[in-house]
């Protein structure tokens, strides 16, 4: 199991972990660790007086995801995520375990629905720089930051939608707040993808 992973090498663990080598148990395997590494990072929450959103690491999981699966598995995760807590697992943030309330959709789900698309974006960046076996810096910088548009812009839209409130003031609660808490996150993660990480396979 996972025998082409190099283990001692983390600075190719994404290279082993998208690759088409993968099989089909290895890569399902892939899928449920970072769909329960997205759970785990939920309960990492905390809420400030200024937005009903609770800040969380649970987007730092997110794009975790992606820098470390092939497209279709980090898609793949996000949604098993969903119907995880779907289903009434204690996987959202704090321990949330319902994704619908009273037939409608909880007020941050909107965020919750965008989370597999950011994933997929995320590793579509970093698939293309290990096509090309080098960090394709341009390429990563537009899927890194194409992949917070649907989290804001759905998590915004339906947060306006649940409290009865406009957009301007959704967007004052759910995106200002937060821009320099997930720059800060994408920043560390995008110095790692393209600073520190191989592109070129190596030898064991």
């Amino acid at each position: 199991m996972f025998s082409k992973v190099v283990w001692k090498k983390p600075q190719q663990w994404h290279l082993d972990l998208s690759s088409s080598k993968m099989t089909i148990l290895e890569r399902a395997i892939t899928v449920v660790f970072f769909t329960g590494l997205t759970a785990l990072s939920a309960q990492i929450a905390f809420i400030l007086p200024w937005t009903p959103v609770p800040y969380t690491f649970q987007t730092f999981a997110v794009l975790a995801t992606g820098v470390y699966l092939r497209r279709n598995d980090a898609f793949a995760s996000g949604f098993l995520y969903l119907v995880v807590g779907a289903l009434g697992a204690p996987v959202f943030a704090s321990g949330g375990s319902e994704l619908f309330s009273s037939g409608k959709l909880i007020a941050s789900g909107g965020y919750l629905l965008a989370f597999p698309l950011a994933s997929a974006l995320v590793a579509e960046g970093l698939d293309r720089s290990r096509k090309a076996g080098v960090a394709d810096i341009k390429a990563q910088i537009i899927c890194w930051f194409s992949a917070m548009i649907p989290v804001y812009l759905f998590g915004t839209l339906w947060l306006a939608e649940s409290y009865g409130v406009d957009f301007s003031k959704a967007f004052g609660w759910a995106v200002e707040p937060f821009l320099l808490w997930d720059l800060a996150k994408i920043l560390v993660m995008a110095i790692i993808t393209t600073k520190v990480w191989s592109y070129q396979p190596q030898e064991n």
